[in-house]
């Protein structure tokens, strides 16, 4: 995800309420996974 994208979810994910901690581990998690934990090998 770029700045600009965090930034968008952030602002969107306050607006439905959701708690600063639960959003940074949200971006936590997409931004530390890995396509290959899924299995898919991304070319």
């Amino acid at each position: 995800m770029t700045g600009r994208e965090i930034v968008n979810l952030i602002r969107v994910l306050r607006e439905k309420g959701m708690p600063a901690e639960e959003i940074l581990e949200i971006i936590e998690r997409v931004e530390s996974h890995s396509p290959a934990e899924d299995g898919k090998d991304v070319k």
